[in-house]
């Protein structure tokens, strides 16, 4: 990868490449997001593992914090207002309340139902694990001038605005109630990295969702779009390993087995034999999967168009551009491609993710897979 250059790029030069008649300027945008959201994910989980917690518990403590003393939210609050399943939600309450971070009873105005309440402890926790991770991922401030700083939040809060609009058929969280609390608690922060955090976990949700719109009626999920839209720009005749595959599509090597296990099931890839190594397989495009990316892409590329419209054409260039910017960091400190130990393991075998609460700012859980064709 060239200096100056992300992933994205090498992405659009691939596109260039085997379809040049293809327009990918505003999934490349989108991309950007969706991908500096990722890396910001790793750097989270680094700190939550520090204080003997996942991202996934995080969420949930951080969602109950959110809504201010006595710091309680009912079950069905956490899975309709913090793109949440009640599978997941029941799965996490679990977990944290073992861990006495949590604690759950009956509801007095209802005794059907059950109130969760955060802990003395769960509180506690939450305040020092965002101080860590306000402090980890303070390096953002330092990628940007003080203009660039303000344009680039100043873009991002209206395409967010613009999203809102979009019926997604989910309770999304509420922007202005959800940075309140975190803003209120660290004064001594920078309202602008709490605010950014914010906004690109919950642009990363609203474009993730309206992208499972949109390739809903052709039945591809968003992780094997990328799979089979990284072999159709592959110039190595359609064909890829399963590792190089896993960097493309930011996924586990478990999770590529299991997603390559059910397109060739569908007839849309191919394993065979590396040529020059027999313990080695190659993944191939198939006829079937090439007519499928060919039409998804189409697909793809038209929506995020319409996702960007609130924006001028000079206006989205200069979010482009201020994105590359800090993915560029990123990438260079993350290491590029590389798959995660922990956060890319944990996608299931179907491509599909529970989503996270967007309760906490710096931490963003996008549902289903972190990548489309960019």
């Amino acid at each position: 990868m060239a200096k100056g250059q992300d992933s994205v790029d090498v992405i659009k030069r691939e596109f260039a490449q085997t379809l040049p008649g293809v327009d990918v300027g505003a999934a490349a945008i989108t991309g950007r997001i969706r991908r500096t959201n990722f890396h910001l994910n790793r750097n989270a989980e680094e700190v939550f593992n520090t204080f003997n917690t996942t991202g996934a518990s995080f969420d949930v403590l951080a969602a109950l914090y959110a809504a201010g003393p006595r710091y309680q939210m009912t079950p069905t609050q956490f899975y309709r207002g913090h793109m949440m399943s009640s599978a997941g939600v029941t799965a996490r309450l679990d977990v944290v309340e073992r861990a006495g971070l949590v604690a759950r009873s009956r509801d007095p105005r209802d005794r059907r139902g059950v109130i969760v309440t955060l802990t003395r402890a769960g509180q506690k926790l939450v305040r020092d694990a965002a101080q860590a991770l306000y402090r980890r991922q303070a390096f953002v401030q330092k990628v940007y001038t003080e203009p660039e700083r303000k344009q680039l939040l100043n873009l991002m809060k209206r395409l967010l605005n613009s999203l809102q609009g979009i019926d997604s058929g989910a309770s999304l969280p509420d922007y202005k109630a959800t940075i309140g609390p975190w803003v209120r608690e660290f004064p001594n922060l920078d309202p602008w990295l709490i605010e950014f955090l914010l906004v690109i976990a919950m642009l990363t949700g609203r474009i993730n969702r309206e992208t499972d719109r949109l390739l809903h009626d052709l039945n591809v999920s968003r992780t094997a779009m990328a799979i089979i839209a990284a072999l159709r720009r592959s110039s190595d005749g359609q064909r890829l390993s399963p590792s190089e595959l896993s960097q493309a599509a930011l996924l586990s090597s478990a999770g590529m087995t299991a997603q390559l296990d059910e397109l060739e099931e569908r007839g849309h890839v191919r394993r065979s034999p590396h040529p020059e190594d027999r313990r080695a397989l190659y993944v191939t495009l198939t006829r079937p999967g090439q007519k499928l990316v060919d039409k998804a892409i189409e697909t793809y590329n038209a929506g995020h168009k319409r996702m960007l419209t609130s924006l001028s054409s000079s206006e989205r260039q200069a979010l482009d551009a201020l994105l590359r910017k800090l993915l560029v960091s990123l990438e260079a400190s993350n290491g590029g491609n590389a798959e995660t130990s922990r956060g890319a393991s944990r996608e299931k075998s179907d491509g599909q993710r529970i989503g996270r609460s967007d309760s906490m700012p710096g931490r963003a859980r996008a549902r289903r897979s972190r990548r489309d064709t960019s």
